[in-house]
């Protein structure tokens, strides 16, 4: 888990520079691949160099890859993080029984539709009550992947440009892993559609704050604005809303 801004912005930076480098290998591929079609070898040759461009390409990027996965779930790990510390936080016991009490007829897949709408309104006491609610289902695993993501999602937005560093780290991981997986996984180097290098991957369908949305500026908020974290001595990687209590980040 990252430790605090200074850490989350190199991280970040390293990230780009590690994803310029397997872009660099999987477009050097790419021509290769190309060069290889024009020359219209025969199949036991084509199949013999279309194996030496791949484990060529794999070196090149296997320790660049692994440094980028180790960011990655540095991140993931920082996300859940604040999305513990933000439900730990909110205080709010009627609210909590009140609105948990309305939620048990609404089925598993339902809760991920009230998480999106009350996003919208950032209102954390009846999203810890949805939480507590879904953490309680006996089916929740089939929609878990996709209710941490919305709640992820939510709790970034709310940490300005921290938090968009955060996303961004672990989105560049999913990007770059399927420009490799896409590269090699047609078993022939003909007839294979483009993949534009500025495609992204999308996030989930749902609230329509996602992370990467945001800019420097920070949304305004019931109680005030979140606050960025801005010397390394700090340990707060970011701060909820002023109804929320801060909190230190304790390694």
């Amino acid at each position: 888990m990252f430790k605090d801004a200074t850490e989350v912005e190199r991280a970040e930076q390293d990230q780009d520079d590690d994803s310029a480098r397997i872009n660099a290998a999987i477009d050097a591929a790419e021509k290769a691949i190309a060069a290889l079609v024009a020359r219209q070898p025969d199949p036991d040759e084509t199949r013999k160099e279309w194996s030496s461009i791949r484990d060529q390409t794999i070196l090149a990027i296997r320790n660049v890859r692994h440094n980028v996965i180790k960011r990655a779930n540095y991140a993931k790990q920082t996300e859940r993080w604040m999305v513990e510390k933000w439900l730990r936080e909110v205080n709010d016991g009627r609210i909590l029984r009140e609105f948990a009490a309305d939620l048990q007829k609404v089925p598993t897949r339902g809760l991920l539709d009230y998480l999106r709408y009350l996003i919208q309104f950032c209102d954390l006491a009846r999203i810890q009550s949805i939480n507590a609610v879904f953490a309680a289902r006996a089916d929740n695993q089939r929609y878990k992947a996709a209710f941490d993501k919305i709640l992820g999602q939510f709790t970034l937005s709310q940490c300005g440009i921290i938090g968009a560093r955060i996303a961004k780290i672990y989105d560049l991981a999913e990007i770059v892993d399927v420009k490799i997986a896409y590269l090699f996984s047609a078993h022939s180097t003909t007839k294979r559609p483009s993949l534009p290098v500025s495609q992204q991957l999308p996030r989930v369908e749902g609230p329509s704050i996602g992370a990467l949305d945001i800019d420097t500026s920070l949304p305004s908020l019931p109680g005030g604005a979140i606050h960025l974290l801005q010397k390394s001595s700090t340990h707060d990687l970011c701060r909820p809303p002023s109804s929320v209590p801060p909190a230190a980040l304790l390694i």
